[in-house]
């Protein structure tokens, strides 16, 4: 007898106006996006935009073209229906206006990923879908693996996109322009340049770490922290596939090279192999499913590192099958829980009484992720088997292996929970589909896995398969699309794909331990991760011990160390030495011989007040020498400093306490601070010397002399060149005074001035305070 429990409406929380008007917002703008889509799209190539920075050849312009007609069609198209079933799905959240907010930002970074037709463009999108892709995984943020899973995703997608950045440079200044057609049309003939390897194996890392590409797919399931909406979205059509969008786009630069192929091939046909065994050995429904995402996301791979007519023809068939399939699944395993409470595969059973609707789409769905005729997975499937074919049979052995364990996956998921006669041990159920959101969306979703393939495929394959192979393979031969080819090899490999399939169905309570117990000798991606996050943060915590010391000596003492190595390299270089010649006046001279005998007196002195004097001294001789050579301005300006850091330091001086005695190693550390500051202020001494020898360049003194009156409509050039040509350096200085002031006025208005020292008070040994 089925355990049927009826729903609780009252733990629901009732939408505010605002809240539906945000709900309903996120809904249409889907919509609107698409149909703008579709009435400006006719098979062509559609470029728009405008000029950003020109001088950078930075151009906000976008493209519409097969492929990123492709990619924005399912964005936009399946972005409608997980917003609605996230109306549904979130309805008791307090916070699901937030969420919706998330989800469409997302989905608008990823929109600006697939149309950007500038390299540099794409990067700032590529980066906004990580960041929000960020907020959704760790939407749960109560949960500390929510937390954790959304900072893995981000570490990983964030590092592969900064590597990413490197090689879109590289191949920007191989071709000279950062604009997608520009490359794609001239980026091929720059195979020998000596950038061309090095940015062709950035561009794969940054495509494989969005991607979840073996060794980075491990954090692809661990997203499934997020809410079932999320995961439907992640996972079918978005930033899961950003990658494989990558990827595909600079097929026409990289694709006629060798490594490309092999790393893509071998990488690509590893992750869906593996990823394979660990989506057999799941119990949680909700992972077999992200596990068979890295699945499908490993073939794609394979089939751009293939690269024949054929083999991209079977990419953009099963780009847009697995986005209807994997949604739906999706969509259904999070009806599922919020029907029972839980996803274990051993834990559920009966619910074909309770979630009918569900049934019907994941009948459907589950039949198009097993390759069954005529959904749209068989098609793409039947494409997957001819790339293979016609290039190597080691790879299609395994294909046919992976297509197998995705056959016993959807068996899994649709026999055992629905199927099987509710039992005691089974979770209880309650109806869950008065709410139409929830089973509207699959049911779209499965019958467009129908209708297309059936009544749409000519369509499809005019708009969209014909222009995407064109751009990615100019000189290919484009294949016919056709649901039904007679009986021929293909045919016969998928009836052997579905035959093992249903064998490993049969064997999956016996095998699925073994496979487990066979992957735990090797450990979980994320464990190894997290071993290596460790290993930085315990090496990050010694360096910081090492050099974050906390006093301020001995930071200057390593900041002029190594600036006095960098001066004495530099002049070691030096080949060609000016002849000496001395031209000063007598005055000058003796200015040089008081600032030389008050630099002394500061190395030398034994108390702090005569220190801070000398050290003055030299700041008042230092504005002689600008009104010397008649810079009044900065004369004043060092005037007034040299007067504020002569009171701050009598100030703070007063409240320090007296030393009883001198260090025994301050003489010896007078003596390191002697002999570097010799060698800065002779490095720098030789190099003011070797600049005023020669020819001095008046190019820019010209030019603010000629343009300082008509210009900045000033007789003093100094002024003009810091209100006018310097006006936001200037602005900047005028902040760090105005910050000085503030502390200033802060620090001497304290009325008790205890300047945060805390002196121990002698306290006699035997005080029972102290012993207490």
């Amino acid at each position: 007898m089925n355990t049927i429990v009826t729903s609780d409406s009252s733990s629901a929380t009732t939408p505010t106006l605002f809240t539906s008007v945000i709900v309903g917002a996120c809904i249409a703008l889907p919509f609107i996006l698409f149909a703008l889509l579709a009435a400006n799209y006719s098979g062509q190539l559609v470029q728009f935009g405008f000029s950003w920075i020109p001088s950078l050849d930075i151009h906000v312009f976008f493209r519409l073209d097969g492929l990123s007609v492709l990619f924005a069609g399912l964005i936009t198209g399946v972005g409608v229906l997980v917003q609605m079933y996230a109306a549904a799905y979130m309805k008791s959240k307090a916070n699901r206006a937030s969420f919706h907010i998330y989800l469409s930002l997302f989905m608008l970074s990823m929109l600006g990923l697939v149309l950007a037709d500038n390299l540099l463009l794409l990067f700032v999108f590529w980066e906004l879908t990580t960041l929000t892709s960020y907020l959704l995984i760790g939407f749960n943020h109560e949960k500390p693996i929510a937390r954790r899973n959304a900072l893995q995703a981000m570490l990983i997608t964030a590092t592969g996109g900064l590597t990413m950045l490197a090689g879109f440079i590289l191949l920007g200044e191989m071709v000279g322009s950062y604009n997608l057609e520009t490359i794609i049309r001239e980026g091929a003939n720059t195979i020998h340049h000596p950038w061309f390897v090095p940015s062709m194996l950035c561009i794969i890392v940054g495509a494989f770490t969005k991607s979840a590409q073996w060794p980075f797919h491990f954090w692809l399931p661990g997203a499934m922290a997020a809410p079932t909406p999320v995961s439907a979205y992640l996972h079918s059509s978005t930033m899961v596939k950003a990658g494989v969008y990558l990827l595909a786009r600079m097929l026409p630069v990289y694709g006629g090279h060798e490594l490309w192929q092999i790393i893509l091939c071998s990488f690509g046909a590893f992750t869906a192999l593996w990823c394979a065994i660990l989506a057999y050995r799941q119990t949680d429904l909700k992972l077999m499913l992200a596990y068979s995402t890295n699945v499908i996301l490993g073939q794609l791979i394979l089939m751009i590192g293939i690269g024949s007519s054929y083999a991209m023809t079977a990419a953009l068939l099963l780009i847009a099958a697995h986005s209807f399939y994997k949604a739906g699944l999706f969509m259904v395993v999070g009806n599922i829980d919020k029907a029972t409470g839980t996803r274990e595969y051993h834990e559920l059973a009966g619910l074909k009484s309770v979630l009918g609707i569900s049934f019907l789409a994941a009948i459907i769905t589950g039949a198009s992720k097993a390759g069954l005729p005529p959904t749209f997975g068989f098609i793409s499937k039947e494409y997957i088997y001819k790339a293979g074919l016609g290039f190597d049979g080691v790879l299609t052995a395994i294909m046919l292996v992976v297509n197998a364990i995705m056959v016993s996956l959807a068996l899994l998921i649709l026999i055992q929970p629905f199927l099987k006669k509710h039992h005691s041990k089974a979770a209880a159920m309650k109806p869950i589909e008065h709410q139409t959101f929830l089973w509207l969306p699959p049911l779209v979703l499965a019958i467009l896995s129908v209708v297309v393939p059936i009544a749409l495929m000519s369509y499809y394959q005019g708009l969209i398969i014909n222009p995407a192979v064109t751009q990615m393979l100019p000189q290919a031969t484009l294949k016919s699309v056709k649901l039904w080819e007679g009986v021929n090899l293909p045919l016969i490999l998928s009836g052997i794909t579905l035959l093992c399939g249903i064998a490993l169905y049969k064997l999956y309570p016996t095998l699925s331990p073994r496979v487990a117990k066979f992957i735990d000798f090797f450990g979980s991606g994320s464990q190894h991760f997290q071993t290596i996050i460790g290993h930085v943060m315990r090496m990050a915590k010694w360096q910081t011990r090492i050099q974050q010391h906390g006093i301020l000596s001995l930071y200057s003492l390593q900041f002029f160390t190594v600036l006095a190595i960098l001066l004495a390299l530099g002049i070691s270089q030096i080949e060609h030495w000016p002849r000496l010649s001395i031209h000063a006046n007598y005055y000058e001279l003796i200015l040089a011989a008081f600032l030389v005998i008050t630099t002394f007196i500061v190395v030398i002195a034994r108390t702090l007040l005569l220190a801070m004097a000398a050290l003055g001294t030299i700041g008042f001789l230092t504005t002689l020498i600008f009104l010397i050579y008649s810079a009044p301005d900065v004369a004043k300006t060092q005037l007034l400093v040299e007067t504020l850091i002569v009171v701050f330091i009598a100030i703070v001086l007063r409240h320090l306490p007296r030393a009883r005695s001198v260090p025994k190693h301050s003489f010896s550390r007078r003596k390191i601070h002697a002999v570097i500051s010799l060698i800065i202020g002779t490095s720098v001494g030789i190099i003011l010397w070797i600049i005023s020898s020669g020819d001095m360049n008046n190019e820019i003194a010209n030019f603010y002399g000629t343009t300082s009156l008509s210009g900045g409509h000033g007789r003093n050039i100094v002024n003009v060149i810091l209100v006018d040509f310097r006006a936001f350096d200037t602005m900047g200085e005028a902040v760090v005074v105005v910050i000085a002031a503030l502390a200033a006025v802060s620090v001497l208005g304290r009325k008790n001035h205890s300047w945060g020292l805390k002196l121990k008070k002698s306290v006699p040994k035997n005080n029972s305070v102290e012993k207490k």
